[in-house]
């Protein structure tokens, strides 16, 4: 009786699924190109809340109907979807940690944006030099393989966060237990990663002057010079956050994730994570 009803439920869920990938078809590919992050949540539902045999059989089913009703571009978006779904189920069922399931998330985000920019356009012959070159006088510093690399690990930042949040507010509705969250009040500031921050700052700033580089070593340095500063701004964002919640600044809490996007503004989100790390100005505040 409990596997018929298990069955029940995966045949309604890949329903569900069918009429996302029709959807998508009948709306010019829309749901890919714009959130192609939402195939991900029927099989992740599903899985979370059934065994993980069950999941397996329903991300299969789904896999093929994606083969059956999707075109080229379809397939990479919703089979990595389904595989980034089927996963994220299994740590909400086994209990993993919010963090863990979010790490998990953003590492086949990655891979899915890789595989959607580099790997899918070389196939059908997409120039994304030709595309680069428009945006380049923008940001003369900064070379193609860079920018590439940048951009895949921040569009897969977003997906992470997108579903990770998502998630999270669907398990809450539907009642699904999951791992405690952890309040911003309590992920503390890493003196550490301020130091480490500031002295790769120095070396990044100074060392071109007094050593040769190659060409693929300054990428390396520019992708981890990126890279620091995103870790800064998280760390900007929980302090900004928690200034808010403890002076009862909840209008403004609104807005406070949407200052990490807008130029020059995140610049205060990259110096007070600075600050934040090295003066350890939270924990100071709660002693």
């Amino acid at each position: 009786m409990k596997t018929t009803k298990q069955l029940t439920r995966g045949a309604m869920v890949c329903a569900i699924y069918g009429a996302l990938l029709l959807l998508n078809q009948q709306t010019a590919l829309t749901i890919e190109t714009a959130a192609s992050w939402v195939f991900v949540f029927p099989i992740l539902i599903y899985t979370a809340t059934s065994t993980i045999q069950m999941g397996a059989i329903a991300c299969v089913a789904m896999a093929f109907m994606s083969f059956l009703f999707g075109g080229f571009t379809t397939w990479v978006y919703s089979w990595t979807s389904l595989v980034t779904g089927f996963v994220y189920g299994i740590g909400i069922q086994k209990k993993w940690k919010n963090m863990t399931n979010f790490s998990i998330c953003l590492i086949l985000s990655i891979i899915s944006n890789y595989l959607t920019l580099v790997v899918w356009a070389k196939i059908f012959g997409m120039d994304l030099n030709a595309d680069f070159e428009s945006i380049h006088h923008l940001i003369p510093f900064i070379n193609f393989k860079v920018f590439l690399s940048i951009y895949v690990v921040f569009m897969g930042l977003l997906q992470a966060l997108c579903i990770h949040m998502v998630s999270i507010l669907i398990c809450i509705r539907l009642k699904i237990e999951i791992a405690p969250i952890t309040p911003l009040n309590h992920i503390p500031p890493s003196f550490k990663a301020g130091i480490l921050s500031l002295a790769y700052w120095l070396f990044f700033f100074i060392s071109p002057y007094m050593i040769q580089y190659s060409e693929r070593a300054m990428d390396i340095m520019q992708i981890l010079f990126v890279l620091d500063c995103f870790l800064l701004m998280y760390y900007g964002v929980l302090y900004i956050a928690d200034f808010c919640a403890r002076h009862s600044l909840f209008k403004l809490s609104r807005f406070v994730v949407m200052g990490v996007f807008i130029p020059g503004i995140n610049l205060i989100y990259l110096i007070m994570g600075e600050l934040d790390c090295l003066l350890q100005l939270r924990r100071k505040r709660e002693q």
